[in-house]
Order: structure tokens, then sequence, then C-alpha cells
């Protein structure tokens, strides 16, 4: 029996500067409200994404996330609302080869889906059906 695979770990870009990405997690049920509330910010001038994302069971997502903010507690922007989960001064590929080393590490069932790239919201459904394909639901 395959382990559900109900969340999502992704990164996420600052449209506003370089080497600033967010981290976090979002449920694969609820993609679409955690996608919509960061291109409510823009509106109709920047079409928002995931630059990556990574598909789990909940409990591994969650431990990811958290292993991910203790490494990089030295460059999160702040402890203040809206800060906590932005990382600084660090390039794309490094964040996630590091993201992958730690899920190496951890020996989680956490994977990149495959086929998928930058996730916009034209594809959440593909992804939500993915999900449900390799989790048999």
């Amino acid at each position: 029996m395959n382990e559900l695979i109900d969340y999502g770990f992704y990164i996420k870009k600052s449209p506003l500067g370089e080497n600033v990405f967010k981290v976090g997690i979002f449920s694969i049920k609820h993609i679409y409200s955690r996608l919509g509330t960061y291109q409510n910010s823009f509106g109709p001038t920047y079409r928002e994404r995931f630059e990556s994302v990574w598909i789990g069971p909940e409990q591994d997502i969650r431990e990811l996330e958290r292993l991910i903010k203790i490494k990089y507690r030295n460059k999160i922007a702040g402890t203040t609302r809206g800060k906590t989960e932005w990382i600084t001064d660090i390039d794309y590929d490094t964040l996630v080869k590091d993201i992958q080393k730690e899920i190496d590490d951890l020996g989680v069932l956490v994977n990149k889906p495959q086929g998928f790239g930058e996730i916009f919201e034209e594809d959440i459904e593909s992804l939500q059906n993915y999900v449900r394909k390799i989790s048999n639901i």
C-alpha cells in the first residue's frame, strides 16, 4: 500500500529581488488557495508560481520544512510576520541542491513530481491528478 502523498514543499522566488526565496508547504488539496494568496498580492501584473515543488506525506514534508529553516536560520529575512520563510543571499541552484540533500539524508518519501517544473495556476489540476494517480486515491 502506498503512503498518502498529500502535501508539498515549494520554493518561490521573490518577484522583487534577486537571490531571495520563500520556502513553505502546501496541502495538495488546497494548493489553489496557497498560490492564489500570493497571486492576490500582485494582481494581473505578475504571474505567481512555485519555482520547484516536492511532494510527499504531510509528516515528511513538515520535517523537511523544519530542517531547511534550521539549516538557513542565519539567512532568514527576520522573525516578524512575512519574513520567517524568506531565505536571502542564496542562489537558486544551491538552495535546490541543499533541499535535495536533506531529502536524501532523511530517507523520506519526498520526491519531485515527474514532468513538472515551475507550477503556475494552470498547472495545479495536472499536479493534483498526478498525485492522485501515484497515491492510488
